[in-house]
């Protein structure tokens, strides 16, 4: 059974206009934390699509009208088909909107070009990807393998293959005399690149005390220690300074409200508190905040979540 109706692709992308920009985002997050990963795809085709259109604060003109319903609708249709043809190894089409419905749409349209068009969602498909790997941390590594994968197949082809990607720490040189064989090839001191390692460092802990501030920072390091080193060790290097702190895709802002949905799905008061303090600090305005935790109440209503101490105990701000 889908859960994405097209009637709740137009609500989740009008009805809250403080994420007009960032609704497939957030939306991305509680799927992926939900583990409705066939659903992504969904979303990955409405945005393709809605986002290149101005964005209207006259939610019931646009949810309502016959071609934006009929939009949503295609956009299900296609993200379905997209998948099957993936796996018979065939090239994805690009996905557009169909010229029967470009004047009777009931929005502007932001783009002339085509070159426009195909930036746009180029920028809007490395986004979702973005927002599945950083997830990790946060959802766990089989569920991003399975949605990075979902999204990979419902991806059309030109922009599959333009995605940007992290400067490797470790670089592997063939036939290095020193090095010794790993599963990517032979490793040596020589591979380690030391000024990507040091650069990716400061960068993460600027993002953790951007998140944390007032001695929180320390505090909360102090307590991840305490609990065990290693822990400590992992989500600096790794989450905070390989993942999180990567702003050549997605914004600090944005990132802390992808990891706000998913915290909050996952009924975890005391880090949920913290984001969410995190997120001001990071530019993200209470209203935005606001919305995204209604936007991720509602997808959870939609799918019949529930909490511990029922869904008013989730913390605020």
């Amino acid at each position: 059974m889908v859960l994405l109706t097209p009637e709740r692709l137009l609500n989740l992308a009008y009805h809250y206009p403080d994420l007009h920009n960032t609704w497939y985002l957030i939306a991305t997050a509680s799927l992926l934390e939900l583990n409705l990963i066939d659903e992504i795809p969904i979303i990955l085709h409405f945005a393709l699509r809605q986002q290149l259109f101005e964005f209207s604060k006259d939610e019931e003109s646009v949810v309502r009208n016959e071609i934006m319903i009929k939009l949503a609708s295609d956009s299900i249709k296609s993200s379905e088909r997209c998948v099957r043809m993936y796996s018979t190894g065939v090239k994805i089409p690009d996905v557009l909107i169909p010229l029967a419905y470009h004047r009777k749409i009931p929005l502007n349209y932001k783009y002339n070009r085509g070159e426009d068009i195909i930036r746009k969602q180029q920028f809007i498909v490395n986004q979702i990807n973005e927002v599945v790997l950083n997830l990790v941390s946060m959802c766990g590594l089989p569920k991003v393998i399975n949605g990075l994968t979902a999204i990979k197949a419902a991806t059309p082809t030109r922009l599959s293959n333009h995605a940007l990607k992290r400067i490797n720490e470790v670089n592997i040189i063939p036939n290095d005399p020193n090095g010794v064989e790993t599963i990517d090839g032979p490793i040596s001191a020589s591979s380690i690149d030391t000024k990507v390692i040091k650069s990716n460092l400061i960068r993460g802990s600027n993002f953790w005390n951007s998140i944390y501030t007032k001695g929180v920072n320390i505090k909360i390091k102090k307590q991840m220690i305490n609990a065990s080193p290693d822990l400590w060790y992992y989500v600096y290097n790794h989450i905070y300074s390989y993942l999180l702190s990567y702003n050549t895709i997605l914004t600090a802002k944005k990132t802390s409200l992808v990891l706000i949905a998913c915290l909050i799905i996952q009924d975890v008061t005391p880090q949920l508190k913290g984001h969410l303090k995190g997120a001001l600090n990071n530019g993200a305005s209470e209203a935005e905040i606001a919305a995204t935790k209604k936007m991720v109440l509602e997808i959870c209503e939609w799918n019949g979540h529930s909490w511990k101490n029922q869904v008013n105990s989730v913390a605020k701000l």
